[in-house]
């Protein structure tokens, strides 16, 4: 059986709590979520609140132990490159997935990093949001450089997209996404964890929720509906993904990714 975040994040307040009163060594690459940022809805509840709330249960976690990946997520759009990898520790904590800065082949160059699962791939983060009930989705991530790249100004979003059957044509895509309210983390290589609330039951478009620029049909309940009853991919953007930023590299760190299913 898988841990829940919740579990995860006790054990790593716990952890953390035992290492100062000890004052022995502590993880610097694995840190608990920021109390003050525990859940995207929370921005306007006060710290007592934030603090009472019952983190969800996650039906599923990818922590990329023993080489897994699930939905074969990939900064890069293709799994198999050679710039990503699943290191066996590191993580928060554990193995994780890196995408690295190594020579010859570089780092990520992107003006905005898009952890995702690959479209013609089913897993247990696509398909019918409704018929199974998916609450939230959550994942750790961290970023380890280079020294010079910037992070300011980006939240981190969420994106879910409907290929309409033909995932080699993007021209008939529907997209909706969330912009979040925590920062992406800073180049300082520890991990940060998110979780966005997805109000799947919902038959009209939720508050906060948008449809991506030129790919609906210019009814949002209507384009809200075709993609939580058909996900065909589930991104992670870093940024406003209907802005743009500049290119740079990246060397970037993934933990576990889950999602949540209600009752």
């Amino acid at each position: 059986m898988r841990p829940s975040p919740r579990f995860v994040v006790f054990v790593s307040l716990f952890v953390s709590a035992v290492s100062l009163m000890a004052g022995g060594c502590s993880r610097e690459d694995a840190v608990a979520p920021d109390a003050a940022a525990i859940i995207e809805t929370a921005a306007d509840m006060d710290e007592s609140d934030i603090r009472s709330i019952s983190l969800p249960e996650a039906a599923f976690v990818e922590t990329f132990d023993r080489n897994s990946n699930e939905g074969n997520w990939s900064f890069v759009g293709d799994p198999d490159n050679r710039v990503e990898t699943i290191e066996k520790d590191g993580g928060n904590p554990g193995a994780f997935l890196h995408a690295r800065c190594q020579y010859p082949l570089g780092c990520l160059d992107t003006y905005a990093p898009q952890l995702r699962t690959q479209l013609n791939t089913s897993s247990i983060f696509t398909g019918d949001y409704r018929a199974s009930g998916v609450t939230h989705v959550g994942v750790d991530l961290a970023i380890f450089g280079p020294e010079y790249v910037t992070t300011e100004g980006r939240p981190l979003s969420l994106v879910l997209r409907n290929d309409n059957g033909t995932p080699d044509d993007l021209s008939d895509d529907i997209r909706v996404f969330y912009v979040g309210t925590k920062g992406i983390p800073q180049p300082n290589g520890r991990f940060k964890s998110f979780i966005f609330e997805i109000p799947s039951q919902s038959a009209t478009m939720p508050k906060g929720w948008n449809v991506f620029y030129g790919s609906g049909s210019g009814d949002p309940d209507t384009d809200w509906n075709r993609v939580i009853t058909n996900v065909t991919q589930l991104t992670f953007f870093y940024g406003n993904p209907e802005m743009f930023f500049i290119y740079q590299q990246w060397e970037l760190g993934v933990d576990n990714i889950w999602i949540a299913l209600g009752d």
